[in-house]
């Protein structure tokens, strides 16, 4: 009876003449090539960063000539005295018992070039009630026998910048409209003048020296970019801003207690009750530090529907999804047809889709993101597709690929749109795709060609 005979060892030295796979080869190349055609991009990423930049550029030429992001704390009754020794000049500060603000904001977009930024023009309507502290509590803050200056009393009133004021801006002391002062107007040293400081003096008579509660009011028409700020100070403070602008962001250390955002524009209303406040204080200097402004900041920033360079960025940074696909694509449709593409033509159709980010910005400039992100990707779609026609020379193939990238085009646009979910919606999308192309491969012979 035969034994079976034992299968015959391997040579070594046959393995090591054995030429390698090709298909290995060809998977490797396309790599190097995927990670050339990915650093070819850099510079397109430079250049969209480079545009950024300019924009930002702009919005600061705007913001020194039109005016800067405002911020308007609440006003504040400034009271000057001496201290007991006679050698130094201070100043008591009452805030607001009960403030009600009124703001419209109307915005407009400023273009320069290709460039553009938002600016507005704030009417700002502010009144309230001061109250007049007694005595003993004014003591207890300034110590006894310094000498309150009650005639020099000033409503206090302070801005980022004082551009866009009117000729009809004025303030009131119960119902007796005065006119806006500038700080330096008035005998005081001109350090204790830093900022934009607006004052307007009561009429003689008007402010008593005693406790009860003054009326005032206050209008003021500012001009400012992007965003606006108004510090609530007070133990009751209620304020509203409107504006017809539809994409509003309100920002703020408070958020609004009831908003209302169309199409047409928005109204947003803060309320504020803090008995934490110190209904008074003293200061060295007439104006306002950052520590003083003690209440809620409230505000809004208008931003644009569709901030275009952010949008880009975005689109940008899914680049290599485009590459990676246009790449599988082309990989599949050597693998199912008798179709051969060489890595040079890889390369080129890399090349093809790496310009989408540059077409992208250079359309989106003048037209829009939108019209921009259309075009390029309609430029790039057509590129890519006739010329996978003319390397394949088959209909089928040339419409599976042009049909595989207007959906990712389509999709990448949906998914930008999306902000909250777009993580979400990605990583499935990846995970359908990535199982598309497991189910198109399972049957093809990975280890043919190996010998």
């Amino acid at each position: 009876m035969s034994t079976p005979s034992e299968p015959p060892m391997p040579n070594p030295a046959a393995l090591l003449r054995r030429p390698p796979d090709r298909r290995s080869l060809k998977v490797g190349q396309i790599a190097l090539l995927l990670l050339a055609t990915l650093a070819a991009g850099w510079p397109i990423a430079a250049i969209i960063g480079e545009r950024e930049a300019r924009q930002g550029v702009l919005r600061a030429d705007f913001m020194k000539s039109w005016g800067p992001d405002q911020t308007v704390p609440a006003p504040v009754l400034v009271v000057p005295y001496v201290d007991a020794g006679g050698l130094s000049r201070h100043y008591l500060k009452i805030a607001p018992e009960a403030l009600s603000t009124k703001v419209e904001l109307v915005p407009e977009r400023k273009a320069r070039g290709l460039f553009s930024a938002i600016v507005y023009t704030a009417s700002v309507e502010m009144a309230g009630t001061f109250p007049m502290p007694s005595q003993s509590s004014v003591e207890a803050r300034v110590g006894r026998g310094a000498t309150i200056l009650w005639k020099d009393s000033l409503l206090l009133l302070q801005a980022s910048d004082l551009a866009g004021m009117t000729a009809g801006d004025h303030a009131a002391w119960d119902g007796a409209a005065v006119a806006w002062r500038n700080c330096g107007e008035l005998d005081i040293l001109a350090e204790e003048c830093r900022g934009a400081l607006l004052v307007a003096k009561p009429p003689t008579g008007v402010l008593p020296a005693t406790a009860g509660k003054m009326p005032f009011q206050a209008t003021v028409t500012l001009r400012g970019t992007g965003s606006f700020r108004h510090v609530l100070m007070g133990r009751k403070a209620e304020a509203v801003v409107t504006a017809p602008w539809p994409t509003p962001s309100f920002a703020g250390t408070a958020l609004p207690t009831d908003s209302t955002v169309t199409d047409a524009g928005f109204e947003a209303r803060w309320r504020s009750v803090d008995y934490a406040q110190p209904p008074l204080w003293t200061s060295s200097r007439l104006s306002e530090t950052s520590t003083e402004m003690r209440g809620p900041s409230v505000g809004v920033d208008l931003l644009e529907a569709v901030p275009t360079y952010r949008m880009i960025h975005r689109a940008s940074k899914y680049g290599i999804l485009f590459v990676v696909l246009s790449f599988t694509v082309y990989g599949l449709i050597e693998l199912l047809s008798v179709a051969r593409i060489h890595t040079i033509q890889y390369g080129l159709l890399g090349v093809s889709v790496t310009l989408f980010p540059l077409l992208l910005v250079s359309f989106a400039e003048p037209l829009g993101y939108a019209a921009g992100y259309w075009i390029g990707a309609a430029f790039v779609l057509t590129q890519a597709s006739l010329y996978t026609a003319a390397v394949t020379r088959r209909m089928v193939p040339a419409a599976i690929f042009a049909a595989a990238l207007g959906g990712l085009f389509g999709f990448l646009y949906v998914l930008l749109s999306l902000e909250t979910y777009s993580l979400l919606v990605g990583s499935v999308a990846l995970f359908l795709v990535l199982s598309a192309v497991m189910a198109v491969t399972q049957r093809v012979d990975w280890r043919a060609g190996e010998g």
